[in-house]
C-alpha cells in the first residue's frame, strides 16, 4: 500500500516521541495520504494530526503575493507602480522600485535578517516599523531588476501596503481576502501571545536533545513569514488554486511565470511562487523555515500532484522528504548528463568562497575534480564548461556565472530539488 511505503520513508526521519510532520498527498483531486507523525507538544505528549496548526514560515509569501494580485484585480493598486505610490514616506532611490520588484525579490533592498546583530538584538521586536527601520536607509545591493536576491524585506513592505490599502492589519486582511472566502477556519496570523487552538509547539534540536524554539516575533516575520495553518486548510488552499476558485487560471499562470531580469536572464521565481522543473516535470513550490517550524508546498500541474508537509522542527528538511515522495509516486528516471572536460584554467576561475543568505559555499579542485567543501566534501562532475552535477546525487547541480574580465566567476548557483540559491564570490 502507498501509505506503508510513505511511512517507511518517514521512519528514519521522525521519532514517535519527538517533533514531527503532517503530510498530505493529493493526485487527480483525490487525497492519497493525509497523516500526522510525531508529537505536536512534547511536554504533554500530544500527537500531530491534520488539524494541528504549524507556522508556515516563508510559505506565507504565496499568500501575500495572492493578496496583492487580488487587490490589483479590485483596482486598488497596480503591480507596476512605484513603491512610494503607496508608501510616500519610504526613502527614494536613484532607480525606481516597483511592487513587482518587491514580489520577485529583484528590488535590491537588503534582506534585514542578514544584517549584523539582527538575530541577537532585533529578531524579537514587536513593531513592524522598527523592523523596516533596520533596512530602509541602507543602500541598495543592486539596481532594481538587474539581479535576483531573496529578501524578506520586500515582503514586509508589501504587507504594510496591504494594511494601508485595506485599513486593517495584515492578519485581518488575509482573513478577509483569502481565509474566509475559502473556509480556512484554522489559518491565522501567528502571534505568540494569541491563544491558537491546536497550535504545535515549535522545537529545535540542540546537542542531541530537543528544546523549545525561541521564535521570532510575528511582527518581525509579518507578511514574509508569520502565517500559521493546518494540513486540512492548506489542502483547501491548494484545491482552490487548482480549480481557479480564488484567482482564475490566467492570473495563477502569471504568478507561476519565472521572472525576467533587465538583461533578459530568467530566474526561478515568479510572484510568491518558485516555478521549476524536476526530472523534466514542471512544478511550482515554496518552502518555509523559521525557528521551530518548517514547511513545503509543491504542485506538479502535468501530473496533477500536490505534496504538502508541515513540521514543528525548525531543522526538518521538508523539501528533501517531498523529493523522496515524488520519486516514489512518479517513478521518474534519474537524470543523465553529457560528459565534458573543462580546460584546466576554468577550475582556477571557479575555486574560492561564495556567500549569501543561505550560507557560504567553498570550492576547491584536485586535478580535474571539483569539490564542495563540508563535513564530507562533495565531488562534482562536469556537465559543460561552467556546470557540474554531484557525483552521488545528480539532482544537485552547481552553475558558475558572471565571469569578470579575467574570467573569474563572480556568482555560484546551487540547484537541488525544490530549492536553489545563488551566492557571490567573497
Amino acid at each position: 500500500m502507498l501509505s506503508t511505503k510513505i511511512e517507511a520513508l518517514i521512519t528514519n526521519k521522525v521519532s514517535a516521541h519527538g517533533p514531527g510532520v503532517a503530510i498530505a498527498i493529493v493526485k487527480d483531486g483525490q487525497t492519497l495520504y493525509r497523516q500526522g507523525h510525531g508529537l505536536a507538544n512534547l511536554e504533554w505528549q500530544i500527537a500531530i494530526t491534520p488539524a494541528t496548526v504549524f507556522g508556515l514560515g516563508s510559505v506565507t509569501k504565496p499568500f501575500t503575493a495572492t493578496a496583492m494580485v487580488l487587490l490589483e484585480q479590485q483596482g486598488k493598486l497596480r503591480l507596476s507602480d512605484a513603491l512610494q505610490t503607496y508608501l510616500p514616506d519610504y526613502p527614494a532611490y536613484e532607480h525606481e522600485i516597483t511592487l513587482m520588484h518587491l514580489l520577485t525579490h529583484t528590488s535590491g533592498i537588503p534582506n534585514f535578517i542578514t544584517q549584523p546583530g539582527f538575530w541577537k538584538y532585533h529578531a524579537y521586536t514587536n513593531s513592524l516599523e522598527d523592523v523596516i527601520a533596520l533596512f530602509k536607509d541602507l543602500p541598495l545591493d543592486f539596481e532594481p531588476g538587474s539581479a535576483y536576491s531573496y529578501s524578506n524585506s520586500g515582503y514586509l513592505l508589501l504587507g504594510l501596503i496591504i494594511e494601508k490599502l485595506l485599513d486593517m492589519d495584515y492578519g485581518q486582511a488575509l482573513q478577509h481576502l483569502i481565509f474566509e472566502p475559502l473556509g480556512m477556519t484554522h489559518s491565522c496570523y501567528m502571534r505568540s501571545e494569541t491563544i491558537i487552538p491546536y497550535r504545535a509547539g515549535g522545537y529545535e534540536r540542540e546537542g542531541g536533545t530537543y528544546q523549545n524554539a525561541r521564535g521570532m516575533s510575528a511582527e518581525t516575520k509579518h507578511a514574509a513569514g508569520a502565517l500559521g495553518s493546518t494540513l486540512d486548510d492548506m489542502l483547501r488552499w491548494q484545491q482552490a488554486l487548482r480549480a481557479g476558485q480564488l484567482l482564475d487560471h490566467a492570473a495563477q499562470a502569471r504568478m507561476d511565470t519565472p521572472l525576467t531580469l533587465n538583461n533578459g536572464r530568467r530566474e526561478n521565481y515568479g510572484l510568491g511562487w518558485a516555478p521549476g522543473s524536476y526530472r523534466g516535470h514542471a512544478f511550482r513550490c515554496h518552502a518555509g523555515g523559521v525557528p521551530g517550524y518548517s514547511s513545503f508546498i509543491g504542485y506538479f500541474p502535468q501530473d496533477d500532484l500536490t505534496i504538502l508537509l508541515l513540521s514543528n522542527l525548525g531543522s526538518f528538511d521538508c523539501a528533501e522528504l517531498a523529493r523522496q515522495i515524488t520519486n516514489l509516486l512518479l517513478e521518474l528516471p534519474t537524470p543523465v548528463y553529457p560528459t565534458c572536460e573543462p580546460a584546466p584554467e576554468r577550475f582556477t576561475n571557479m575555486i574560492g568562497s561564495y556567500s549569501g543568505l543561505f550560507g557560504t559555499l567553498k570550492i576547491h579542485h584536485q586535478g580535474s575534480q571539483l569539490y564542495l567543501d563540508g563535513r564530507v566534501p562533495q565531488r562534482f562532475i562536469p556537465i559543460d564548461e561552467s556546470s557540474f552535477y554531484q557525483a552521488n546525487d545528480p539532482d544537485v547541480t552547481l552553475h558558475f556565472e558572471d565571469p569578470d574580465a579575467s574570467g573569474r566567476y563572480q556568482r555560484l548557483r546551487k540547484i537541488q530539488p525544490f530549492f536553489w540559491f545563488t551566492v557571490t564570490r567573497q
